[in-house]
């Protein structure tokens, strides 16, 4: 799905192949997150809530040493800060997220809302583009989430 974002938003192929290897690892950083958090049903509490919002900071850490994934780094960081401002790890706002990010954050918003979790039910791509719409320019890039939209709108026609 991020990619059929990136292209959406027209970019080139290096970006996209950097996007690809993001869409991958963006969640590698939750192998050290404890099972009990990653697979409880319920609500995290806000202890629970703060160890995994390190996911994206450990992430960042495992591929690090790895010279050709330097350029995906910061996506994996950044794809839960929100365009507002009020995400994590670092509370970036707006245009401070790199481009990438802002889109694996839309593409895996997306992704949680589709499938079933433990913690919540799927819902199906119309309500997805309505969680979308009222997330827009709140926690979403809106040209990002117009994207995304318009992805899943060609989807359903």
């Amino acid at each position: 799905m991020a990619l059929a974002i990136g292209r959406q938003l027209g970019l080139d192929g290096e970006q996209l192949n950097i996007l690809r290897y993001a869409g991958i690892l963006h969640d590698i950083g939750k192998i050290g997150i404890h099972e009990d958090i990653l697979g409880k049903k319920g609500r995290l509490s806000e202890a629970e809530q703060q160890v995994m919002r390190q996911h994206p900071v450990l992430g960042e850490k495992i591929i690090e040493p790895i010279d050709f994934l330097q350029p995906v780094r910061p996506l994996v960081r950044f794809h839960h800060e929100w365009w507002d401002g009020s995400g994590y790890p670092d509370g970036l706002r707006g245009e401070a997220i790199p481009l990438g990010a802002r889109i694996i954050c839309a593409a895996d918003t997306y992704d949680a809302a589709t499938s079933d979790r433990p913690y919540q039910q799927a819902v199906d791509d119309r309500e997805a583009i309505e969680i979308l719409t009222r997330l827009r320019e709140r926690q979403f890039d809106p040209r990002v989430a117009d994207a995304l939209i318009r992805v899943i709108e060609r989807k359903l026609a």
